[in-house]
């Protein structure tokens, strides 16, 4: 009896492990894959009230590094063609790490966008900070997303789930290194993502 009962608990323990590894899947599957219609090709991209580009990290000399550089390239010819009137940039303003919005801000300007176009958010420190404070602190209800392929579903996801209705536009324009690790562990994040929208809302790290 007392095999019979331990085996029984092996497979009642292999059963609950299958059956949490299975939820995860299923959520990062559907996180992954419901806002998909929503990203769309550059010449398509409706107007918006705003052009929201996510911060990324920066290089040991301050300046954006590949992947923002690209964000921003992508960014300002989204405004260069008049789809929205203003350019959302936010991230880390210094506070935890390193300042990207100034970097962002400055490359911008050296892109020709007007200053008077480029609002700044200096406590997006992640994609939901950046989304909640889009709608709750900058008043914006419609948007462009700019952010790579990855990083794109999982934004969009938030974004619109916070009340942001958002368009998504790919900012590839070279191959990344280290973009399968970066990739990985987005799936990741985007079980995370879920449980911030539908479980608990994570707490600000704005004191």
């Amino acid at each position: 009896m007392q095999n019979i009962s331990r085996k029984t608990l092996i497979k009642l323990s292999l059963g609950g492990f299958f059956c949490i590894i299975a939820f995860i899947l299923s959520v990062i599957f559907y996180v992954r894959t419901s806002n998909l219609d929503k990203i769309v090709e550059f010449d398509k991209a409706p107007q918006a009230q705003a052009i929201i580009i996510l911060g990324a990290s920066l290089k040991p000399d301050g300046t954006p590094s590949d992947a923002l550089k690209d964000r921003l390239i992508r960014g300002a010819e989204l405004y260069e063609a008049s789809k929205a009137p203003t350019i959302l940039i936010t991230g880390d303003g210094g506070l935890n790490r390193a300042d990207e919005i100034t970097s962002m801000h400055n490359f911008l300007l050296d892109l020709q966008i007007p200053n008077q176009a480029i609002i700044e958010d200096r406590h997006g420190y992640r994609t939901y900070e950046s989304c909640k404070r889009a709608k709750q602190e900058f008043n914006i209800d419609n948007a462009i997303l700019v952010t790579q392929q990855f990083h794109l579903v999982r934004a969009l996801y938030i974004c619109n789930a916070l009340g942001v209705d958002s368009t998504g536009i790919a900012s590839d324009l070279q191959t990344y290194e280290k973009i399968n690790f970066f990739t990985l562990r987005d799936y990741l994040a985007s079980f995370k993502a879920w449980i911030d929208i539908n479980i608990w809302e994570p707490k600000s790290p704005i004191s």
